[in-house]
């Protein structure tokens, strides 16, 4: 994750990495309720195990690309790993903490599964990176291990048994995104959902536009001769650090301080990280990339203990999907449009990356007003 878009960069300018990220999206999209139906119906394990198998076709790609369209295999295969996993890790988790009749520890659960696995992210992006500074496709060599890795992971997993499980068979595609959409008229869910799809997309701005900030700060020989996939592994640790510190305080911060008070909180540090990026190309601003996994932490665990078990079991796993699935279509829609605000054949410039960070804090601050106003009808503490 540290080092794919200067990876990209090594072979393609800067609009097609910019549209391979959009590809990734819109196939995420075409996948994800699809992927969350098949869960819902056929079961967990076989959908976690699938998703591990694309993770692993997803790094024989791009090791082995030397084209545009090698890339875009990738991308989709990648899109495969993240879309059949994407909410189906949740579900998994809850299903199985039910069977066992603790559903009552899922949302700090929740929380602590999100700090472990950033502190292995964190860890994880120490070693790529580092490695990449030798050679960026290092990292995707390790990845590759640690998608074998997780294809042997979920062959042991055991489908949970659930006493929900009623009538999930009986439901055609069709009928069962009709089903999941009507669950968005449930107080809070639609507003939830409507909160998460922004968050996400503000999220992903500093995530996908840092590497390339941080080689116009190496450029400027700021950097004291460290190289952009160093920095940018270390980078992406020290954010995950502080993510799991976070999440493993959500719940916690929740109780204390209110949901309301958490969302507003995330949204505004969100909005405040994508903002300074924009503003302002200084090495001190490494700072501010550090806080950008900092929102997501705080809220995840809270809202998933709330969207979890208001679904119905035969519909959770394409409840998440469809969160994914929309939050994902409207990234990709912001990347195309970003994309035409780039000057075709331009490489990394620092008045182009300015003006992607700034319209998209801008974007996100102006529909974000509307939407804390009609927090208080939504969500009653």
């Amino acid at each position: 994750m540290p080092v794919f878009f200067l990876y990209f960069s090594g072979y393609l300018d800067l609009r097609s990495v910019i549209q391979l990220e959009a590809i990734y999206y819109i196939s995420v999209v075409l996948l994800e309720v699809p992927s969350g139906y098949f869960s819902d119906v056929v079961g967990r394990k076989k959908t976690l195990l699938i998703s591990a198998i694309f993770l692993f076709c997803a790094c024989i790609f791009y090791l082995l690309a030397n084209s545009f369209f090698t890339f875009v295999l990738g991308q989709i295969c990648f899109a495969g790993w993240m879309a059949f996993k994407s909410g189906t890790n949740t579900v998994f988790h809850y299903e199985s903490l039910k069977a066992l009749n603790r559903d009552n520890e899922y949302g700090d659960r929740e929380a602590l599964i999100s700090k472990w696995g950033m502190w292995a992210a964190a860890i994880a992006a120490l070693i790529g990176g580092a490695l990449a500074t030798f050679d960026l496709s290092f990292a995707y060599w390790l990845t590759l291990l640690g998608a074998i890795i997780a294809v042997a992971t979920a062959l042991q997993f055991k489908e949970p048994s659930s006493a929900e499980k009623e009538n999930e068979m009986a439901y055609s595609v069709g009928q069962q995104i009709k089903t999941t959409v009507a669950y968005l008229k449930l107080k809070p869910l639609g507003w939830l959902f409507t909160y998460l799809i922004l968050l996400y997309i503000l999220a992903h701005v500093p995530y996908e536009f840092y590497q390339p900030y941080l080689k116009l700060l190496e450029n400027k020989g700021v950097l004291m001769d460290i190289k952009a996939p160093f920095i940018s592994g270390l980078l992406y640790a020290l954010a995950m650090f502080i993510g799991a510190f976070a999440a493993g305080r959500s719940m916690k911060l929740q109780r204390r301080f209110g949901l309301k008070a958490l969302l507003i909180f995330s949204m505004l540090l969100m909005l405040l990280v994508v903002g300074m990026l924009g503003s302002v190309l200084h090495a001190s601003m490494v700072l501010i990339i550090l806080l950008r996994s900092v929102p997501n932490s705080l809220i995840k665990a809270p809202t998933n203990n709330i969207i979890t078990p208001l679904i119905a079991s035969g519909q959770r796993a394409t409840f998440h999907s469809m969160i994914s699935l929309v939050s994902r279509l409207a990234f990709f829609a912001s990347l195309f449009a970003l994309s035409l605000l780039v000057p075709k054949d331009s490489l990394n410039d620092w008045s182009t990356l300015s003006r992607l960070f700034l319209v998209c804090a801008g974007f996100g601050l102006v529909l974000f007003i509307p939407l804390k106003f009609g927090m208080s009808k939504q969500i009653d503490e």
